[in-house]
């Protein structure tokens, strides 16, 4: 499922009418960003639950987070920041991650300045997916 939410956000290209270039750099791990200087996207998963609303236990919630990263030394970092956000949520507008799925819900963004001290400015998506196993 992340694979397939992973291919997704690699359309956020300009060419392809979004605001922003994030969709050149997303990864499944941390690790694989170069440095705090490269603007990155990552997914990871959170927890994976039954949904409690369906019966019989077939259905589950999967919760993820998209975080992206820029460079607080960009003179445009906070604004890039937004524009990121934004081309998320749009990206997965709608968007079935599975045939017969539900569209993939954008809960939370929340944006950091500096985390932890870190050079850069982050921007978390939380996303729920709801699918049948």
């Amino acid at each position: 499922m992340l694979q397939r939410i992973a291919e997704r956000l690699t359309d956020i290209r300009t060419d392809r009418d979004y605001r922003t270039n994030i969709g050149s750099a997303v990864a499944l791990e941390p690790a694989q960003h170069p440095d705090d200087d490269a603007l990155g996207l990552t997914l990871a998963a959170l927890a994976i639950q039954r949904d409690a609303s369906k019966p019989h236990g077939q259905h589950r919630l999967l919760q993820a987070l998209v975080e992206a990263t820029v460079p607080a030394s960009l003179v445009d970092a906070h604004a890039r920041s937004h524009a990121i956000a934004a081309d998320i949520e749009d990206a997965l507008a709608d968007w079935l991650p599975l045939p017969n799925g539900l569209p993939v819900q954008v809960e939370d963004i929340v944006f950091l300045d500096r985390p932890e001290g870190l050079p850069v400015v982050a921007v978390q998506v939380a996303l729920t997916i709801r699918y049948r196993r």
